[in-house]
């Protein structure tokens, strides 16, 4: 579908379709868009959780998913494949940044009873997720 849509884009700009070996590539960057963004809000997160502490973190790191979700939605209208692989960049930026501050969040905001329960909790569903993920894939 993206595809398609990347390809129908470019046509009607340039009046030529894509090859498809760069039709490939463009695909290619796109997905590859969301791993990068992981990455840079993984790195991201740990000074921001320092700077602006845990809640305001993950307050602030809504905008990245808001962002995303305003490129994504307004792709099609502006005729821009650009705007998704940004979207997924953003995405990803999200991700990267809640993976790492909300087991802390949670960790420090838990009773001390709970404590160990909670931050465990955390990391076994996103495990379980994972797994249940693989295995609806197949």
């Amino acid at each position: 579908y993206i595809q398609v849509f990347m390809n129908r884009t470019w046509q009607e700009r340039t009046g030529v379709p894509l090859e498809s070996n760069v039709l490939l590539l463009l695909w290619s960057f796109t997905v590859s868009a969301y791993p990068l963004g992981g990455l840079t809000g993984a790195v991201l997160a740990g000074p921001m959780a320092i700077m602006l502490g845990r809640k305001m973190s993950l307050l602030l790191n809504n905008v990245f998913v808001i962002i995303a979700a305003a490129l994504a939605g307004f792709s099609r209208m502006a005729k821009s494949f650009e705007m998704i692989m940004l979207s997924r960049f953003f995405t990803g930026v999200n991700a990267g940044v809640s993976m790492n501050i909300q087991p802390m969040y949670l960790a420090e905001s838990a009773p001390k009873k709970l404590r160990g329960a909670v931050a465990l909790t955390s990391a076994s569903f996103t495990a379980l997720g994972l797994v249940l993920g693989q295995v609806v894939g197949l």
